[in-house]
């Protein structure tokens, strides 16, 4: 049985390469998402200034900032806010640190693309569901 498939959604990409920042911008907005892109900290906060975003992909080494410091800062603006973070140093050290740490989901990369879209439409239904 297929999940239900969330109208769309608000996605803030949070990423230093921009080369995933246009992949994963492209794949959520041919399934009917706006996105929007960021490749520091700095530039993520503006964005989400003016972005009612539900769902934050955000890397986890950034130019200005770790994806954690981020992820607190971005949720500080919009409590309900679901965050899912990437990162391509995984280690059992940093699975400890981020614990749960409010996080939607977590990725290794490289990632299954059809796998982070699955993560970011489940985070959407779950910000719209009382």
């Amino acid at each position: 049985m297929e999940r239900e498939r969330p109208a769309g959604g608000r996605i803030l990409v949070v990423d230093d390469h921009e080369n995933l920042c246009w992949v994963l911008a492209r794949l959520l907005s041919e399934r009917g998402h706006v996105v929007r892109t960021a490749q520091t900290g700095a530039q993520a906060i503006r964005v989400a200034l003016d972005f009612d975003c539900q769902v934050a992909i955000v890397d986890y080494r950034l130019p200005d900032t770790t994806g954690l410091a981020l992820i607190a800062q971005l949720k500080s603006q919009r409590p309900g806010l679901r965050a899912i973070f990437t990162t391509s140093y995984g280690s059992a050290a940093l699975r400890d640190e981020v614990g749960n740490g409010g996080l939607f989901a977590y990725f290794d990369k490289p990632f299954v693309n059809t796998d982070m879209i699955d993560a970011v439409e489940a985070a959407i239904l779950e910000s719209v569901t009382p």
